[in-house]
């Protein structure tokens, strides 16, 4: 456990020193705002008494005495200097001038203090104007007090000095300019705010002491509180983190095996049922809109599934890459497995939208239920809902399979071929069937195919069943490659036989590109068979457009520098476009067989067929069309303008014995013709 201590902050000891320097100027402005108010009342009196002085004067004066502004002047000096003694005064200036241009004997000589009683002689409703100032060192507190013609005789003498009529009752005559000399008063008030500073950190310090004290013991367990929550909070975090898929927060593979194994083992366990769900060619939903398109369909059907899980009181978890899982318990909304699986199919289906792009998801399901599975553990459980789940994708894509017999017996058989499967590879028993490839016009030869044939207990095996069951093993590249040596020897003695150069054609598996050595195995095997390099078509399918673009082109230019061609095959079954179709190096172009069905009979057939042999001439591409088996076929295909074609109508394909004979049966049609 972790453990935390106080520690002295650096605040215990700045605070005490702050608090001290903010006591000490509050007492320094307490202080000066006092006697500055003082200084302030002083300064109103001495005017008072000026005024006062003068009126009486004034009312009780005779011909032969001073001017009521000399006699004024004499009194306030006396005034002065009773003001200053034995009081706590500043020194105090008095003087007494005239308004600027109308003075009689005292002058203002600061021209910025004449501009003043100026303002205060146009507005005699101001009652004073204050003001504190730094001069020549000094701090100097200044009020300027209007003079103010009270009665007649002043007003009468004043004009009597002037010699005219300047001046009525309630003019502004001039002003009282009243100074105090503040220095020496901030030098003191500055030396009791230093004692006051002292003791106020004293004090603050011996609080502070005592303060932290106290927030020791309280500090150090709130801490220790503290850690222990956050080391709680981060293991939960952590433990989820390991749990649950970061992008849609559901639950893990180890997770839904453990909630799974639970259940199984759960008192009184109810009927369960396992569906898998798989989007269908995700790729190329990331490859077409973008990642950040893909990662909004994984986390909308994420918490679709969630939601369902959730609504029946089961659980949904992300097994990985696009594979989704959900447990649930038998209900009365979902009593049967079909049921299930139709309603999580259309589930999976509603459109979702992402920064203005509608994707419409496509998805397989696979369910399967505890007592009809392969067995009651969690592995048997899993192999079922992923055996349907298979059997789904196999059955097209975009709907549900619910295991049953009939998928025990496929996956019994898939295990049976999966397992014979790498050792007839080693041991050479994959053989190859030769289909030619006609001209349409003279029915003559132009190329052969080759195809991979098996047979395993004299029982001949599907082309599509084991070359699906070897992709899904990672052994089709094999079957690929012991496929073309055959067919490269093959051509190349039959060239021998006939003196007539043989071109072959072999399929190469989409993941075959996967590999970075491909390339040069098939020029291996080319220079160990001495087949010439433009006599090979590697035929791909629509798949490819799925894998790495960049990569694939790599590795068919640089077979094509070398002068092999390469021809899509099965055009039209699979994800291929005119924009692929300009970005994948290719030759020539297979139209499916799908196509020629009843594309006799069919208009419409017909006219879908016409505009897909427009594209491919458009793009400057060779034709080839597959599943000819009649005449009326071939003959409507040539006047579409296509060349080339295969099918039973010309061959079935031939073994190894038969192609040859075949050639050199076909070599002495075209010598005699």
């Amino acid at each position: 456990m972790v453990r935390l201590t106080w520690k002295k902050s650096p605040n215990s000891v700045v605070l005490p020193f702050v608090g001290a320097i903010v006591f000490a100027i509050f007492f320094f402005g307490v202080s000066m705002w006092e006697f500055s108010r003082t200084e302030a009342q002083a300064r109103s009196e001495v005017v008072r008494f000026a005024s006062a002085f003068v009126t009486t004067y004034a009312n009780h004066r005779s011909n032969d005495m001073p001017l009521p502004a000399a006699f004024r002047r004499l009194g306030l000096e006396a005034f002065v200097d009773e003001h200053g003694k034995g009081r706590d005064h500043a020194p105090l200036t008095v003087r007494v001038p005239g308004t600027p241009g109308l003075e009689l004997a005292v002058q203002e000589p600061d021209a910025r203090l004449g501009l003043m009683i100026s303002i205060l002689a146009q507005n005699p409703t101001l009652p004073m104007i204050e003001e504190h100032r730094i001069e020549d060192g000094r701090v100097v507190a200044r009020s300027i007090f209007p003079s103010i013609a009270k009665s007649e005789t002043c007003v009468s003498c004043h004009n009597e000095v002037l010699n005219r009529e300047a001046y009525k009752v309630g003019d502004v005559m001039g002003a009282f300019v009243v100074e105090s000399d503040l220095t020496s008063a901030i030098h003191k008030n500055l030396a009791y705010s230093g004692v006051a500073f002292l003791a106020g950190l004293m004090g603050c310090s011996f609080l502070a002491r005592r303060e932290n004290r106290r927030m020791r013991s309280v500090v150090e367990l709130e801490a220790q509180v503290h850690l222990e929550r956050q080391k709680t909070a981060s293991e939960a975090k952590a433990k989820f983190l390991l749990a649950h898929d970061s992008l849609t927060g559901l639950a893990k593979r180890a997770v839904f095996l453990d909630r799974l194994e639970r259940e199984l083992n759960a008192d009184g366990a109810q009927r369960l049922y396992i569906v898998l769900v798989d989007i269908d060619d995700f790729k190329a939903v990331n490859d077409t809109f973008g990642h950040d398109a893909g990662d909004a369909l994984l986390v909308a059907v994420a918490n679709r599934l969630d939601e369902l899980a959730k609504y029946n009181g089961g659980s949904a978890a992300r097994l990985g890459g696009d594979e989704f899982a959900i447990i649930l318990h038998q209900s009365d909304v979902f009593p049967t497995e079909n049921q299930l699986g139709i309603f999580v199919a259309e589930a999976m289906r509603t459109e979702v939208s992402h920064e203005g792009l509608s994707i419409r998801p496509s998805c397989s399901v696979g369910v399967t239920a505890l007592p009809e599975s392969l067995g009651t553990t969690v592995s048997a459980l899993l192999k079922s809902a992923d055996a349907a789940l298979y059997a789904a994708k196999n059955a097209g894509k975009n709907q549900h399979q619910v295991f049953d017999e009939k998928i025990r017996q496929s996956m019994m058989r898939r295990s049976i071929i999966g397992s014979a499967l790498p050792k007839a590879i080693e041991d050479g028993e994959i053989r190859v069937a030769f289909q030619p490839k006609v001209c349409l016009r003279n029915e003559m030869p132009t190329e052969f195919e080759a195809l991979a044939r098996w047979s395993l207990n004299g029982e001949d095996v599907a082309p599509d069943e084991f070359i699906k069951i070897a992709e899904d093993n990672g052994r089709v590249q094999d079957i690929d490659l012991a496929v073309l040596r055959q067919a490269a020897t093959f051509a190349v003695e039959a060239a021998s036989d006939t003196n007539v150069p043989i071109k072959i054609s072999s399929n190469l598996s989409a993941l075959g590109f996967r590999s970075d050595h491909i390339a040069d195995r098939i020029e291996e095997i080319l220079l160990e068979t001495g087949l010439s390099p433009k006599l090979l078509t590697l035929e791909v399918t629509e798949s490819v457009l799925i894998e790495n673009a960049t990569k694939v082109n790599e590795i068919l230019g640089r077979l094509r520098q070398r002068g092999v061609k390469v021809a899509l095959d099965d055009f039209g079954t699979g994800f291929a476009s005119l924009r692929y179709l300009r970005q994948l190096l290719i030759d020539e172009i297979k139209i499916d067989r799908s196509f020629v069905v009843d594309v006799v009979d069919d208009c419409e057939k017909y006219f879908l067929f016409n505009k897909i042999v427009e594209m491919a001439i458009g793009l400057n591409k060779t034709i080839v069309v597959e599943g000819i088996e009649s005449k009326s076929q071939a003959d409507l295909i040539m006047k579409s303008g296509v060349r080339f074609g295969q099918g039973y109508y010309y061959s079935v394909p031939l073994g190894l014995k038969e192609a040859k004979a075949y050639c050199i049966e076909h070599m002495k049609k075209r010598k005699s013709a």
